[in-house]
């Protein structure tokens, strides 16, 4: 470090030149030290969309928060947001993701699987896993609260999946609009039963007047990936926890499954 005791005792002015080496070193110093204080930043906006109002806070890992305004208050999210971000409002995010919403809406299936997802505000392990597992589970496609809790190794965790969907931070993109009561019937949401159709149904995923899975689904086993009729004798014997339900066999086929022998599903 420059000696400045030469200029104090005699009155000298400091050259411009040495005040310039001097802050060069500071800023060598501070820059890290302050990066290391330093919060990340998350950009918010508001999406006006075909099903709703919606919150999004986006972080440099992915989008990291979604909330139906309408129905969820957002107060406890922006709270969890700001303890672990600095918040700018940013309208290019509700740009981005209202557009890829809208193609989701009008039949885009894979309008919205490539964006990336930071999970930071999921406190538990066991939650995360069950999230990014739920990530798994494609468009056209439903899973039950016990299967699910059976695919990240915890087949007793029902009602543990049924409280992880519910706090799910990221809907849509993680999709729990995607996960069923063991019956067929749909279950809650937290945007909403009636969003839910809509999400399900945009995906090419129908159901019947009592809001119950149609007669054309088939059955995918996890470990087989052989997809069968939900008649078929194969389904009965295997826990239903094993299966994922797709809307019909060409989606199980799009997934990597195979037709079953015995039941020969379309």
């Amino acid at each position: 470090m420059e000696n400045l005791e030469i200029y104090f005792e005699d009155g000298a002015e400091i050259p411009d030149e040495v005040i310039d080496k001097l802050l060069r070193k500071a800023r060598t110093r501070l820059i890290p030290a302050l990066n290391r204080i330093r919060r990340p930043l998350a950009r918010v906006a508001v999406i006006d969309s075909s099903i709703g109002a919606l919150f999004a806070a986006q972080s440099s890992r992915g989008l990291v928060a979604l909330r139906f305004i309408d129905s969820e208050d957002p107060t406890e999210m922006l709270a969890a947001l700001r303890r672990r971000f600095d918040l700018i409002e940013d309208p290019a995010v509700a740009t981005e993701i209202g557009g890829e919403i809208e193609r989701l809406m009008s039949g885009d299936t894979d309008a919205i699987r490539t964006r990336a997802v930071d999970l930071s505000l999921v406190e538990s392990d066991f939650q995360r896993r069950a999230l990014t597992r739920l990530r798994r589970v494609p468009a056209g496609c439903v899973i039950s609260y016990q299967a699910l809790a059976a695919a990240v190794g915890v087949p007793s965790g029902q009602r543990a999946i049924g409280n992880t969907v519910a706090s799910n931070p990221v809907p849509i993109y993680v999709p729990c609009h995607r996960v069923i009561r063991s019956d067929g019937s749909l279950g809650n949401y937290g945007g909403g039963p009636e969003r839910k159709l809509k999400l399900l149904r945009a995906e090419g995923f129908g159901v019947d007047r009592q809001k119950r899975m149609p007669h054309e689904v088939v059955y995918g086993h996890w470990s087989s990936r052989i997809f069968c009729r939900p008649t078929c004798s194969a389904v009965r014997r295997t826990e239903r926890r094993k299966w994922l339900i797709f809307a019909d066999p060409e989606r199980a086929r799009r997934f990597g499954m195979r037709a079953c022998k015995l039941c020969h599903p379309a």
